[in-house]
C-alpha cells in the first residue's frame, strides 16, 4: 500500500493528473476483505487482504496486443508509442448489449459536462457500437465523494458505480456496502471465464486482485502506472536563465534564488510538499526502520528534515503566494502561464499540459525531473498501487444482464490501437476528431463540445505511453519511468493491500493541518514534534499494532 503523503496535496483533488499515460495511480489504498486483522468486518477497524491468496478469484490473464510497440516496457514501465497506428484493430466485433436495454453509470468529471444523451452525438456513435443506449450520471469530480456516500446508504446505486480506490476507504463499512450492493463477478470472471470477455482478461492480473472485496471479484479495475507523482519544469523557461533541473537540495535553493522575481509575477516553486519528502527519502508510508520497528513517514528523521526544508522554501518567498495562501490551490494554471516554473502533479498532467499549451505557445517545454536524493546520491521513488479506479455491477440483476454489462466494461477496457480505443476516447473519425500530420487524432469544434471522459472511467486499459503528437514526448516520459521503476522503494506491505482503522484515517487531516501551518510559519517548527504525540496518543500506536499484526499474519 501506500499511503497518501501527509503535508501534500490532496490525490481526489488531482486526480486527472495522476491518470498518468492512460492508466490511474490511487495515492492511498483501498478498503479490502478477507483475511481479517483485528476487525470484525465492519469496516472500522482495519482489515487486510493478500494478493498471493487469491489466485482462484481471478481471471485468467490472456494477452492482446493490437499493435506492437516502439519502446517496450522494462521492469513495470509502461511501453511507447512513436507513432499513432495508420490501421486499426477492430477488439469487440458483436454488440455487447443484445436486449437493447439502456444501461445506466455513474462516472466522475473534471470540467464542463457534455451535452447529455440524446443530444450528444460522440455518445450516439459509441451507444451503436455497444448495442443500448448508456445513460451517464456525471457527477462533478470535486463532489464525487460526497454524492457516493449517500447514495451507497440508500442502496439506490446505479447499473454501473465507478469509484476511485482511496473513496472506498473513506466509507464507513465500505465492506458490508459493496457486499450488499455489488454483484460478484468471480463466477463470470475466474480463471479461464474471462476468455468470453478478452479485453478484461488482459488486464494485469496485479490489478485485479486489487478487485477483491469480501473474498470475492467485487469490481473491474483500472490499471495504474505505479508512479504517482512527478516533480515538472519549463525547460524552456530554464533554458532562457541558463539553469539546468536540479540534482541535489542545494541546486533547488539556488533556482529559487535565481528564478523568482515578484515584480515580473513568477516564482520558482509551486507545489511539491510531498517531492521534498520524497527527495529527503521519507518513506512513503508504513516502514521498518533499520532495527525492524515499524515507522509512519511521519515518525522518521527524514519526514522531519523535509518539513524544516520546505518551511525554509515558503519562508524565502520562492513558493508561489497562491500556493501559501491556499494548500489546495490549482497550480496548473499558473505553471503553464509561467509564474511558476516547478510544480509537482501526477504523470498524466504532462500530455494534458501539451495538448493545452503548444497550439498557443510552440516553445512550451515541460519535462519530468529525474529522481534526485537531497544529498546528491542514490534516491528512492514511491510505488502506487496496480489499480486505482474500479467499477462496480449492480447486485441482483441476473445473469444475463450481469454478462450485458461486462460486455459494456470489455468495450470500454479495449487498449491502445483499437477502433473501440479510440471511439471512447475521440468519437467517430471527421466528426469528432480528424487525424493531424503525425497520424494522432484532434479534437474538431465539434468533438470539443461533445467529447468527455465518461467511457474511458467505466473500463480502464493497461498503460502506455502513445501521445506522439507531441515531439519527444513519448521517449521522454518512457525514459522518466524507466528511471523511476529503477529506483522504487521496496515495501513490506507489497501484494497486501490494507483498509486502514477508521480511527487512524481520521488523524491524517488534523495532523496535515497542523503542517501546513509549520510550512505557513503559523506554528514553530517545534510544534511538529508536539503534532506527532498527539497523532501518536490518539490512535497512531494503535494503528501501528494493527499495520504490525498484518505482518507478522503474512510472515513478514
Amino acid at each position: 500500500m501506500i499511503d497518501l503523503p501527509v503535508g501534500g496535496v490532496p490525490s481526489r483533488r488531482k486526480f486527472l493528473g495522476l491518470l498518468g499515460t492512460g492508466a490511474a495511480v490511487a495515492a492511498g489504498g483501498g478498503a479490502l476483505s478477507g483475511c481479517s486483522s483485528g476487525g470484525g468486518g465492519t469496516g472500522t477497524e482495519g482489515r487486510a487482504e493478500v494478493e498471493g491468496k487469491l489466485a482462484g478469484l481471478l481471471p485468467a490473464y490472456i494477452a492482446y496486443e493490437a499493435v506492437k510497440p516502439d519502446l517496450p516496457g522494462e521492469n513495470g514501465s509502461s511501453p511507447g508509442f512513436l507513432k499513432y497506428p495508420s490501421e486499426l484493430k477492430r477488439a469487440v466485433p458483436n454488440k455487447p448489449v443484445t436486449s437493447g436495454k439502456e444501461v445506466t453509470a455513474m462516472t466522475p468529471l473534471w470540467g464542463p459536462a457534455p451535452p447529455g444523451l440524446g443530444s450528444n452525438s460522440y455518445f450516439d456513435a459509441n451507444n451503436e457500437r455497444i448495442g443500448a443506449p448508456v445513460r451517464f450520471n456525471i457527477v462533478d469530480g470535486a463532489a464525487y465523494l460526497d454524492k457516493l456516500g449517500p447514495l451507497l446508504a440508500a442502496g439506490n446505486v446505479p447499473e454501473l458505480t465507478v469509484m476511485m480506490g482511496w473513496m472506498a476507504s473513506n466509507i464507513t463499512r465500505f465492506s458490508q456496502a459493496a457486499d450488499k450492493l455489488f454483484e460478484d463477478l468471480t463466477p463470470y470472471l475466474a480463471g479461464d471465464k474471462a476468455k468470453e470477455f478478452p479485453m478484461l482478461a488482459n488486464l494485469p492480473t496485479r490489478a485485479w486482485a486489487y478487485g477483491v472485496w469480501n473474498n470475492q471479484l467485487k469490481a473491474v479495475p483500472y490499471p495504474g502506472t505505479g508512479i504517482p507523482w512527478a516533480l515538472f519544469y519549463r525547460k524552456d523557461l530554464f533554458d532562457q536563465h541558463g539553469v539546468q533541473a536540479p540534482k541535489n537540495m542545494d541546486d533547488v535553493l539556488a533556482l529559487g534564488k535565481q528564478l523568482t522575481d515578484a515584480k515580473v509575477n513568477r516564482w520558482a516553486f509551486g507545489a511539491m510538499v510531498p517531492e521534498v519528502a520524497r527527495a529527503f527519502r521519507a518513506p512513503a508510508g508504513w516502514h521498518k526502520d533499520s532495527a525492524g520497528n515499524l515507522k509512519h513517514q511521519i515518525e522518521t528523521t527524514e519526514y522531519e528534515e523535509s518539513v524544516a526544508f520546505n518551511r525554509r522554501l515558503f519562508q524565502s518567498g520562492y513558493v508561489h503566494p497562491t500556493v501559501i495562501a491556499n494548500p489546495s490551490a490549482d497550480v496548473k494554471p499558473l505553471f503553464e502561464g509561467g509564474q511558476v516554473l516547478m510544480y509537482q502533479d501526477g504523470p498524466g498532467s504532462w500530455a494534458e499540459a501539451l495538448q493545452r499549451q503548444l497550439p498557443i505557445n510552440p516553445k512550451f517545454n515541460m519535462q519530468a525531473v529525474l529522481p534526485f536524493a537531497h544529498d546528491g546520491g542514490e534516491p528512492i521513488v514511491w510505488k502506487g498501487e496496480p489499480a486505482g479506479i474500479f467499477t462496480f455491477v449492480k447486485k441482483g440483476l441476473g445473469e444475463a444482464r450481469i454478462k450485458e454489462l461486462l460486455g459494456v466494461l470489455n468495450y470500454t477496457a479495449s487498449p491502445f490501437g483499437t477502433e473501440e480505443a479510440v471511439m471512447c476516447a475521440y468519437g467517430q473519425e471527421g466528426k469528432h476528431y480528424v487525424k493531424e500530420a503525425s497520424g494522432a487524432p484532434k479534437l474538431t469544434a465539434l468533438g470539443a463540445k461533445e467529447v468527455a471522459n465518461t467511457y474511458i472511467f467505466l473500463g480502464g486499459r493497461p498503460a502506455v505511453i502513445s501521445e506522439s503528437q507531441y515531439p519527444g514526448y513519448v521517449e521522454a516520459m518512457h525514459a522518466w519511468e524507466k528511471a523511476c521503476v529503477k529506483y522504487a522503494q521496496e515495501k513490506p506491505f507489497e501484494g497486501i493491500r490494507v483498509e486502514q482503522p477508521s480511527k487512524l484515517a481520521a488523524l491524517s487531516q488534523p495532523f496535515d493541518d497542523k503542517v501546513q501551518d509549520i510550512l505557513r510559519g503559523r506554528r514553530p517548527v517545534s510544534d511538529l514534534k508536539v503534532a506527532l504525540a498527539e497523532w501518536r496518543k490518539n490512535g497512531g500506536d494503535e494503528g501501528r499494532e494493527f499495520f504490525a499484526k498484518v505482518l507478522t499474519d503474512n510472515g513478514r
